[in-house]
Formats: structure tokens, sequence, C-alpha cells
């Protein structure tokens, strides 16, 4: 579809009922189906009436889906049924259009691993949407028994979702599906309008009692972030034991709720965010899976965007309601009909790390090299101290290039005014992110308001009456963005005095440090010997001397490093790697003597002799597959 199609949909109605109505005719009326018996159908059929506004508009938006697809077909409508959710919701609930292929890939190989006959399966997506899963699943019943769809609906298939419009687009899109394979009759649905959060199954379906559960769940989890849930919903969470502690996004319970709807011997597939094999929000999952030794496949994307629109990174799981251990395989998306039960690499849960986040590899090569490097010399957690860069929350409010200074003023140029800023509360400051040699310090140097005093290590701010007095220019600055400032946190948190920054991390640094790039293609370390230099994003290791940094400078930019990262980290697209502590903390750092110290420096080949060091040949740093 185009963003002619959609800016259409934006500004025609706000009204579910009438954006469905719209959706609906349309499609009957591009693929020739003029007759329909189904009442539920008939009361979203537009009648075509002179000078009524509605049939006006009907024709308006079938000469752009005219023009837009060559067939409007069930995925077209799919996708148009999840993108009018209105912006707030898909906030809210985590609504996002899951492409065929991949409900397909899902719900086949869920099919085809159950012991059970397939015409007598109880199936659900339990997080529903629009219903595509539901009608996929309900698609290969029909497909591999020949049952009506009118028997399947009611019989095989469930699903809920926390939206009435969402429930009744599922059933909609059933009902349009199954009117096209021939069958226009009126169907009975297990679709519900309700949370999952809080909702039972076992409780509320005698059959789905009856049968100790679900056969198989499939879907795609919603993504919500803790940040964006109401006070309801972060109660409900804390009912689950993956999600009581932290701040968990929204997917997190779904995995309990899902495995324990399962019947024994039952099967869920899930497309999801692949954030619980390392984050700290996702621990208590991790130790989950672990203490029930769930059987747990993940295809993992990596650094791959499956969903248009949407910067998440994802993964397919698969779990089995049986003991067992995880098979994991990284690939694209696109190779996934390649994929061979071979090309799995098993892991039992006792040889992972729970708690700091789960180091999974396609190979044993790797997970052999991931445990020498570790295994040498002292964890990078116990020897560094990282730091993030100062946080302000309106960096562009503090932080300036001088378009020139004298002797007091640094003169600060804001649009077409140009602001005069007292030099003694102004520091120097860089963007980690930006720097590549020692020589990006200086010429990327910039200043930044400083509204602080360091008094015997402690920073405090400097209070207003006497900001005003001493800086009375920066205070005038300032005050010109005093709403700005305002609109920090939502505009919800009280601050110490109105123009302090955002956060107070980073603020008193006395160190030499070693800065590098969160995220990168391949990260650079550079070197600052001011102590007193400020920085915002990026990272920083800080140190007392300049000669430890140095050395680990030497190994941080070697092969050795480069590929112990790659392999344990997380992804983004194009090729991007974090380098966050947590992927950091337990890298072993070689514990070099005096001798192999003074080597380091001096050799012009360092990243061969680190190799050595950690007694690696080329051949045996190994590459990410």
């Amino acid at each position: 579809m185009n963003a002619d199609v959609f800016n259409f949909l934006k500004q025609y109605s706000s009204s579910p009922l009438l954006i469905d109505r719209l959706i609906v005719t349309s499609f009957l009326n591009l693929n020739s189906k003029f007759d329909v018996k189904n009442s539920f159908l008939k009361g979203y059929i537009i009648k075509s009436e002179k000078n009524d506004d509605e049939s006006t508009q009907l024709e308006k938006f079938i000469i752009l889906i005219n023009g837009a697809v060559r067939d409007f077909n069930f995925e077209n409508l799919i996708e148009l049924f999840e993108f009018v959710v209105s912006p707030a919701d898909k906030i809210i609930n985590g609504a996002v259009y899951t492409p065929e292929f991949i409900r397909n890939y899902i719900v086949l190989n869920l099919l085809e691993a159950s012991n059970k006959p397939i015409g007598n399966l109880c199936c659900a997506d339990i997080s529903c949407g629009c219903g595509g899963f539901l009608v996929t699943m309900a698609s290969v019943i029909h497909e591999k028994t020949g049952k009506s769809y009118f028997d399947i609906y009611n019989e095989n298939i469930y699903g809920i979702d926390i939206t009435e419009y969402s429930t009744i687009r599922s059933k909609l899109l059933l009902s349009l599906f199954a009117l096209f394979q021939g069958e226009d009759v009126e169907f009975e649905f297990n679709i519900e309008v309700g949370n999952s959060l809080e909702y039972d199954w076992l409780e509320t379906h005698p059959k789905i009692s009856e049968n100790q559960g679900f056969d198989i769940i499939a879907g795609n989890p919603p993504y919500v972030a803790s940040r964006n849930m109401d006070n309801h919903t972060l109660k409900l969470m804390s009912n689950w034991s993956v999600s009581k502690t932290g701040h968990p996004d929204l997917y997190i319970p779904f995995f309990q709720i899902g495995y324990e709807a399962l019947a024994p011997g039952g099967s869920l597939g899930y497309i999801t965010v692949n954030t619980f094999m390392k984050s700290i929000n996702g621990r208590a999952l991790r130790e989950y899976f672990a203490e029930n030794q769930v059987s747990l496949k993940i295809i993992n994307f990596g650094g791959e965007q499956v969903f248009k629109g949407r910067n998440t990174y994802t993964c397919l799981c698969f779990i089995s309601k049986t003991v067992g251990s995880i098979s994991y395989f990284r690939t694209q998306s696109d190779k996934l009909l390649t994929i061979g039960p071979t090309d799995f690499y098993q892991t039992h849960y006792n040889q992972l790390n729970h708690k700091d986040g789960w180091n999974l590899v396609n190979t044993k090569k790797l997970e052999m090299y991931v445990q020498l490097v570790e295994s040498t010399g002292k964890p990078f957690k116990d020897l560094y101290t990282t730091k993030n860069g100062i946080a302000t929350l309106k960096n562009d409010v503090y932080k300036f290039i001088p378009v020139r200074e004298d002797n007091e003023f640094y003169f600060l140029q804001d649009g077409g005014a140009v602001f005069p800023i007292e030099k003694k509360v102004c520091r120097d400051i860089v963007n980690a992110n930006k720097l590549k040699t020692t020589d990006d310090i200086q010429t990327k140097l910039e200043k930044i308001i400083f509204p602080y005093l360091i008094l015997n290590g402690n920073t405090a701010i400097i209070r207003e009456s006497d900001f005003q007095r001493e800086y009375p220019k920066a205070f005038e600055y300032l005050l010109t963005k005093r709403e700005i400032l305002a609109t920090r946190d939502k505009g919800k948190r009280e601050y110490e005095e109105w123009y302090a920054f955002g956060r107070r991390q980073s603020m008193d640094i006395d160190a030499f440090k070693l800065f590098f790039p969160h995220i990168c293609e391949r990260p650079t370390f550079v070197i600052s010997e001011n102590r007193d230099l400020l920085f915002y994003n990026g990272i920083a290791v800080i140190a007392d001397t300049k000669e430890k940094l140095v050395t680990l400078q030497k190994i941080l930019e070697s092969d050795v490093f480069f590929e112990y990262i790659k392999a344990t980290t997380k992804d983004y697209a194009s090729g991007y790697i974090s380098m966050s502590r947590n992927y950091l903390k337990n890298f072993g750092v070689y514990q070099l003597n005096e001798i192999e110290k003074l080597k380091l420096l001096k050799i012009k080949d360092s990243n061969s002799y680190v190799s050595e060091l950690y007694q690696l040949s080329n051949s045996e740093i190994v590459t990410k597959s």
C-alpha cells in the first residue's frame, strides 16, 4: 500500500465502524463480490446512494486502492486493518502487522510438530490483533483436513484481544476469508474481548479445560515499553513471576501466560523482540525458562528489522511443553525455508548465565571461542569502571560551538540571535560517538553551560539567586528556554532547579578517559588526558593513570575483542552492534606482566601480539556466523 491510501484513512474518520465499513466494502467491490448473505458482513457494506458522503468517500478510496495495488488481496486487507489502529493504541497495545511468510512458517511448524490429529487441535492467538494468525491457522487446518470453516471457527480457533475493534476486525477477516472460499453462512467465533494478563481460558471455556489447555498457541505478543503502560497494566504485570521485578516490556509475561496455557505436550510459536536473551528486564524470564527446563527453539534475526516502520529486532521462539534445552540458530528472515534440523546448535540451561544474559551461538567453535576469551585473565567488570555521558535531556539547549569569544564570554548563536555566555559557567565537552582519533577531541570540542559547582568531589547545583547574580547572561539565555526545559520527563518531574540537567550522571569525573561509541560497526577507542573533560553520548572507561588505558586500548582494538563482542552483543540494523557495559563485563582481559606490557606498547602489529597472548591463531579467531 502506498502513502496516499494510508493518509486517506488517517483523515477519513476516527470511528472504527466507519473505517471498517469503508475497507470491507472496498474489498468486496474490488474483488467482485456483490452478493453476500452473511448478516454480520452485510452490516459493514456501504450501499451506494446519490449525494451520500459515505458513498462518495468510498468511490475516492476505491480509486486510490486501484492505483496502489494490482490485486486487493487478504494481506492488503490485514495490513489496512492493522494500520488504522490509532497511533495511541499502537503504543498502548503494541499492535503491528506480521508478514504472511512469518505467520505461515510459525503455524506450519507448530501443526507439523503436533502429535494429535490436526482436526482435533485447540489453537489460539492470545493477543490476536486483527486476526492475521487466526486466518493462517484456519487456512492450514482447512487445507490439511478438509473441515469447513464453520466447524474450524467453532471447534479449533480461539482468540483474544484487549480492544473490541480488533476482535471485530478478526471476525470480519475470518468471515471474508471463508466467503471467498465458498462459505457464506453465519459463523460462530471463540474470539473474546479481554486482557490476557488476567483472562483464564480454562475457567471460561469448558472445552479448553477438558483439553487441559491449548494444543497450539501462535502469535506476535504486544511490544509495549513499561513507560507507556498505565497503572492497571503494571499491576497486572506484577502477577506474573517473569515480570515482577524491574521494568519489563509487555511481551515478557506473554511467554509465561502462553506456556502455562498450553496442554501437556502442546507447542507455542511467537515472533517477538529478541532482547529478552540479554536484557536486564529479561532476567526473570531467562530464570523461568531454566527453572522449568523449557524446550525452547530460537531463530534469531539479529539486526534485521522484519516489521515495516518499527525499529525492533526480532526472533522466532518455539516452545514445547516438555522438558528440554535451547536450540539456537541465527539467520536472515529470507533464509527461513532453508533451515534444517541440523542447523540448530543446542545449549543446556546449566551452561548459561541467566543473570547477565545468554550468549547463544550457532556453532560449537564459536561457543568455545567465547568461553576461551572469557576464561582468560580477569573479567572486564572486575578491573574497570565505565561511565555513560551526561544526560541533560535537552542537549541542544546547553551545548554549543561558540561563534566567537572574548576574554569574558563565549557567544552562542540561537537562530538569528547571539547570546553572550560567561566563560566561567561553561565546560568543555565532546560527543564520544564521533571520536575516531585523538585529534578529534580538539577539533570536535564543544562548550556546555554547566550550572553546577564541584566541591570536594561532589556536584551541587548553583542556586537560582546565585546563578542570576554571578552569571546573568547565561541565566538570561536559559530563561528563553525555560518552557522547553519544562517538557523533559513529559513535564512530570520536579527538578532541584528548573535549569538543572535531566540526570546527575558523569558530571564530576576527574580521571583519564578511554572513549568509545555506544553503537557502531566496529568500535574506535580514543584516550583523553583532560581529566575534567565532559562527554555526551558514547561510553568511557575511566582510570587514574593513562598507562592503564593505553594497554586496554590495544587489547580492545584487536580482532580478538571485536569477534568476541560481535558474538555476544546486541545487534542493530546495517551491521551495527552495541558496546554497552552489559556486553563488555565478561570479556576476559589478559593480565600483562611488565615485559608483555612493554612489548605491547612498542610493537607495531599489536593485533597479532594480542592474538598470541590469548593463545589464538588467526584461523582460530572465528567470525560470527
